[in-house]
């Protein structure tokens, strides 16, 4: 007894069984209590492994084997444990494991209760005795699962003959067949001696159909269509108009979204906002509109990038990939957290499209499935070789804004540019006559000299460019002389310009090399060389400057003394002008040239950057001209002899520079020229290979840091044979590999979604593990069939689809029966439809779509609805602003609600949306108090509720009944019962009362004003809301 105590303390009931000696007394079992074995085959990787898996394993497993027995290898199993054999092939009745399952003795029970373990139920005991009379074969493996046929979901499907159905007059007179799902479902029900349930009405019909494929409630019009539409083919009509709405995408776009991991935000701390992540969610919800097929819907999330020709389209899909989590952090390992978001695309591929726990082999080989770390690693070097990378996506809604902004811009420029033509070809004129006259007597010509040839003594490197502006380069002596010669093509010169000019690669583009970009000309001359003759220096007077340092002025330039000269300090970034006037004009010798030099002798390199040399033989004494060279030599040509060239140069010069009005029509011209409307600057988040690739190597025990064995591309032995394009498998390989016919899982797991989405629990209710620990189908060969007739319709979802919802099983009632509350309470045998609690953005959606405020518009960036106070201050270091939305903006679908990772909208929360940190394949549904507070008091939900009251109180010619009908029909698409509409017309004449004794109150409630002779009808009609919103009918799908 002492070893019995001690096992029961470790917690091993079965252990303790086990244990007990011949010789102690124990009272008989009584056998007959055993359930009755299966009477069809049963199949031991179909039937018994995945039972063993997940029900004993736990402790009789690889990692585990309590008492010493083993439940994963076959001679484990029949060799038994310390307490010798728990099974005996062919005699169930004999098999203590039998006696323990079904507790016999009423004491112990195999599993042992506790957190997360059920008992078997009658029909597993049933398969399990079946299985042990037949022999208890148990196939020859090596480890739990090692061969394709040990475990059913990695043998491909093949399809199955349709079951028969027979003509069973209780159950054709609920339920006809309408396809072949139909089919394997009756038979299993006829099997089981249950009768399916009768169709519901055309109310649940229709309401059922709208939220499944919609995820909105149906019109009220709509409603009244369908149920008054007498012709055999409704129904189908019915089905195929909803799957053509746009709102279908929206819909069915937010089932992929959850698998997608989708937010708009980063993740991790800083949790930086993606401003740009509605481009992937609106490529999802129009490609679902659009039905691309499944397969090629799913190459391009997952190497739409290295199709053939890919283009935006095909890179915003790669989208997929780039939803994981990207870590901003200060100080961070980029590398760590790279090969992180690396592993997540590998389990969320394996997950999405293969249904397997393959996540579970990062850091060892997989405890229960066939799957390797080395194979994990495999599949990671696919995904290793890809970068991030962002590209231009104008949107469809960005291209059209763009070219109405283009048409604008362009019909208002056209206006301008007439406006300012009508005024230079009218009063500028007479205006243009008198200041060409005029700026002609005052101008002075210069004319720009061409150096020939350049040199500078201390090795600074001079160079000269077409338009004759000379620039220094290279060292930068402390004290430099530039020498300038040139022929100047006049032949009388009255005086020289120095231009000197800000030059773009010195820092800050100033004009002079220091430091603090400024120059000093010490010295400035000018010699005459003329062949034959030495050289003659021309003598300089009258310096002009437009800008001079203090106590730098130019005319210091003429005295060549090294302690000053011409500086510019405080408007070194502007350009300059210095004039130097001949004390006697200069008649040029035929061929003779000019030598300038700019000697530069103050310290600490202050030489010129860039300069420019002009001459003009006007009169003196020479101005300051602000004219350009082009201008004043336009003028100084006679008026009557000015070529067309010259009289529209000085015109423009005239309407931009001179007239004030022309100025200020010119302006309004450029002013909008830089309002040109611009390509918009929206981008897609997609993936690129390197061209160089990555080295992959096994992560030892997952650490990045370790790295083991070198591995290339590849896939799980286990399935199908992989096969690559060329030399270098990528992700496109792999995507193909995925839709290959022989695939066991990719149709199982896809048809098996999408059924969850339409009865709330897939044929496998584990709907992301179809291993050895995940549950059995339902209806296997259903199963099977639909996965093979998926390809065959050409994997379109919205056929999918179709097929499943004009089935007579989807089209049951939900009511609850009580002859099935202990036979079937989960509903696995579909003998009803299940009824299933709105997920979070449908609840959202039917409160506005009820009330009237439903914006309808498709896509765009992410809105922001009202948010509770203080909510975004939970983010890092105050980094979410959420700006409201403004307008009917805010009411659009919970699809298109921000989501910020790190402060998602507390609504969604509460209904359970997913955090988006990991890919969702089954939401959660939770019912709190949090929820029903929530719709009561949520500012939105109360505005819902006011508009609502406002749609019932503008029932026209209607009495309060007719109004508390018409809110009731909004609300649950069904008129309401006699015994509803008397409860109803209580709860109204009791509010009536109420908003009467207190109109003030009344005002508040309906948002009006007390004197409105009806403010208490229409308050009253608010509360009327409030209760039709918040019934449980109401956020259910029946």
């Amino acid at each position: 007894m002492l070893k019995i105590f001690l096992n029961l303390i470790g917690g091993a009931a079965l252990v303790a069984a086990f244990s007990l000696s011949a010789a102690e007394t124990k009272k008989p079992l009584d056998l007959t209590k055993l359930p009755p074995a299966a009477s069809g085959p049963v199949d031991f990787a179909k039937d018994i492994q995945p039972l063993f898996a997940q029900h004993c394993q736990q402790c009789h497993g690889a990692t585990k084997q309590k008492g010493g027995l083993r439940l994963d290898l076959r001679q484990g199993a029949l060799e038994g444990g310390d307490a010798g054999a728990v099974i005996v092939p062919g005699k169930s009745a004999e098999s203590r494991l039998l006696h323990l399952v079904a507790k016999l003795d009423g004491e112990s029970q195999m599993p042992p209760p506790g957190e997360n373990r059920q008992p078997l139920t009658r029909d597993q005991i049933g398969r399990l005795r079946a299985w042990i009379d037949a022999g208890a074969n148990w196939p020859e493996t090596a480890g739990t699962v090692a061969m394709k046929s040990d475990h059913w979901a990695y043998n491909a499907p093949r399809r199955p003959a349709l079951p028969e159905v027979r003509d069973d007059k209780a159950q054709s007179s609920r339920l006809k067949a309408q396809n072949p799902i139909d089919a394997f479902v009756l038979a299993r029900l006829a099997q089981e001696k249950i009768t399916p349930s009768p169709e519901a009405d055309r109310y649940t019909l229709i309401r059922r159909l709208s939220l499944d494929l919609l995820g909105l409630p149906p019109k009220a019009e709509d409603v009244r269509e369908f149920v008054a539409d007498t012709r055999p083919d409704a129904y189908e009509r019915l089905v195929d108009r909803l799957l053509q709405s746009p709102h279908f995408g929206e819909r069915w776009g937010r089932h992929w979204l959850d698998l997608a991991r989708y937010a708009d935000s980063d993740g991790y701390e800083k949790d930086r906002t993606r401003p740009f992540a509605y481009v992937y969610r609106d490529w999802v919800i129009a490609a679902i509109n659009d039905d691309v097929p499944f397969d090629r819907f799913s190459i391009l999330q997952l190497a739409g990038d290295l199709l053939p020709g890919a283009g935006v389209p095909e890179q915003t899909a790669t989208g997929f990939h780039r939803q994981t989590l990207t870590n901003t952090e200060g100080g961070t390992d980029q590398e760590e957290f790279r090969c992180k978001a690396t592993v997540d695309r590998v389990s969320t591929t394996a997950a999405v499209w293969l249904g397997v726990t393959l996540g579970c082999a990062e850091c060892h080989t997989h405890k229960y499935d066939p799957f390797t770390q080395r194979e994990f690693y495999q599949l990671f070097a696919f995904f290793n070789n890809a970068s991030e990378k962002n590209i231009p996506a104008p949107q469809p809604d960005d291209l059209r804004a763009l070219e109405a902004a283009k048409r604008t811009w362009s019909e208002e420029n056209a206006r301008l540019i007439r406006a300012r033509d009508a005024y230079a070809s009218g009063p500028a004129s007479a205006k243009f006559a008198a200041w060409a006259t005029n700026a002609a007597a005052k101008s002075t010509p210069w004319i720009a000299l061409m150096p020939a040839k350049t040199s500078a003594a201390a090795g600074t490197t001079l160079k000269a460019e077409k338009d004759g502006t000379v620039v220094a380069s290279g060292a930068s002596p402390a004290k430099e002389t530039y020498t300038v010669e040139t022929q100047p093509g006049a032949s009388l010169l009255t005086g020289f310009r120095l231009e000197v000019l800000p030059d773009p690669a010195v820092k800050k583009s100033t004009v002079g090399r220091a430091k603090d970009g400024n120059f000093v000309l010490t010295k400035f001359a000018v010699r005459l060389l003329a062949a034959g003759q030495p050289p003659v220096p021309l003598a300089l007077h009258n310096a002009q400057a437009d800008f001079s340092q203090l106590r730098f002025l130019v005319s210091a330039a003429l005295k060549g003394e090294a302690t000053s000269g011409w500086a510019v300090a405080k408007q070194t970034e502007q350009p300059h002008t210095a004039v130097f006037e001949l004390k006697e004009p200069l008649a040029m010798p035929a061929g003779a040239r000019l030598e300038f030099t700019l000697d530069h002798q103050y310290p600490d390199n202050y030489t010129l950057a860039r300069f420019r040399l002009s001459a003009t033989s006007a009169g003196a004494p020479l101005k300051l001209d602000s004219l350009p060279d082009a201008v004043a030599l336009a003028l100084s040509q006679p008026a009557e002899t000015r070529d067309a060239k010259a009289t529209e140069s000085l015109k423009k010069y005239f309407a931009t520079q001179i007239d004030p009005e022309g100025r200020k029509l010119q302006k309004a011209i450029d002013d909008h020229a830089a309002k040109t409307p611009k390509s918009p600057e929206t981008i897609a988040a997609t993936l690129a290979e390197e061209a160089a690739g990555r080295v992959t190597k096994v992560h030892i025990r997952g650490n990045f840091l370790d790295r083991g064995a070198e591995v290339r591309p590849g896939t799980p032995a286990v399935l199908h044979a992989f096969k690559a394009r060329g030399t270098r498998p990528d992700r496109l390989d792999l995507a193909q590999w995925l839709f290959d016919p022989a695939n066991p899982l990719t149709a199982r797991v896809t048809v098996n979604q999408w059924w969850k989405n339409l009865f709330g629990r897939g044929l496998v209710t584990s709907v992301a593990d179809f291993g050895v620990k995940g549950e059995q189908p339902s209806h296997p060969e259903l199963l099977d069939w639909l996965a093979t007739e998926l390809p065959r319709l050409g994997w379109s979802r919205k056929a999918m689809l179709k097929l499943i919802v004009t089935s007579a099983t989807y089209r049951q009632q939900s009511n609850l029966r009580p002859d099935l509350v202990t036979r079937d309470p989960n509903n696995v045998l579909l003998a009803r439809q299940n009824r299933i609690r709105l997920e979070a953005e449908s609840v959202r959606d039917a409160y506005l779509a009820a009330s009237g405020l439903l914006n309808p518009k498709l896509g765009g960036p992410s809105i922001r609805p009202p948010l509770p106070a203080d909510i975004a201050a939970l983010g890092y270091a105050n980094s979410v602003k959420w700006t409201e939305s403004t307008g009917t903006e805010k009411n659009r679908r919970g699809l298109y609600i921000f989501f910020q990772r790190t402060v998602p909208y507390p609504m969604l929360m509460t209904f359970d949306a997913p955090d988006s940190n990991a890919t969702c394949t089954r939401r959660e549904r939770s019912n709190t108090p949090l929820q029903a507070l929530t719709l009561l008091n949520d500012p939105v939900f109360f505005e819902c509720a006011q508009a609502l009251g406002k749609r019932m109180a503008e029932t026209p010619a209607a009495t309060a009944a007719d109004r508390v009908r018409n809110g009731f029909e909004l609300c649950l698409a069904r008129p309401p019962t006699d015994a509803e509409l008397k409860v109803l017309r209580q709860v109204y004449d009791t509010q009536l009362k109420l908003a009467q004794a207190s109109p003030e109150n009344a005002a508040k409630i309906f948002d009006g004003k007390p004197d409105d002779p009806r403010v208490a009808e229409k308050a009253t009609l608010v509360a009327l809301s409030r209760v039709l919103l918040n019934l449980d009918e109401f956020v259910t799908r029946d």
